[in-house]
């Protein structure tokens, strides 16, 4: 029960911390982002969003609730029963973009914040190459923009 305790009162100093820099307030300066480009590292000029479907979507971020929700392209249906929803928080020195996802095997992801603007939402991570397991690992960068397109979002997070 300690340790349960001890994780929590972390969990809020870094909530504290993360949301007293208005640098994360970006994510919300636009109500969806679009993954426009995965590359691995040293190959920035090469997009590899075909070998990386897992990472690719639209996605909402809400800073006042620190809440997550990931979408498909194509349908705008949530991601979210299969792990694409949760809590999230940013570090306090703006180095690490942290998920917490409700449902689903993972517990955690944790993300190096590459940029971060009101234009730009990139990150980084080591995964298995092609998110084939036993692979060698690879760091790729997920690049998203605002998006702007026609596809609707249907939220599971608000049924």
């Amino acid at each position: 029960m300690k340790t349960k305790t001890m994780t929590g009162l972390l969990l809020a100093a870094l909530l504290f911390t993360t949301f007293a820099n208005a640098d994360v307030r970006q994510l919300a300066s636009s109500p969806r982002w679009l993954t426009t480009k995965v590359y691995i590292d040293g190959a920035p000029e090469t997009d590899v969003k075909a070998m990386y479907p897992g990472v690719v979507g639209i996605s909402t971020w809400d800073p006042e609730r620190n809440r997550y929700e990931f979408f498909y392209t194509d349908t705008g249906e949530s991601k979210y029963n299969t792990g694409g929803g949760g809590f999230f928080f940013v570090t306090g020195d703006q180095k690490q973009h942290v998920l917490v996802p409700d449902i689903g095997p993972t517990k955690t992801i944790v993300r190096r914040l590459e940029t971060l603007n009101n234009r730009e939402f990139t990150y980084s991570r080591e995964v298995p190459r092609g998110m084939v397991e036993n692979k060698p690992l690879v760091r790729i960068y997920v690049v998203h923009a605002p998006y702007t397109g026609t596809v609707e979002t249907r939220s599971a997070l608000n049924q």
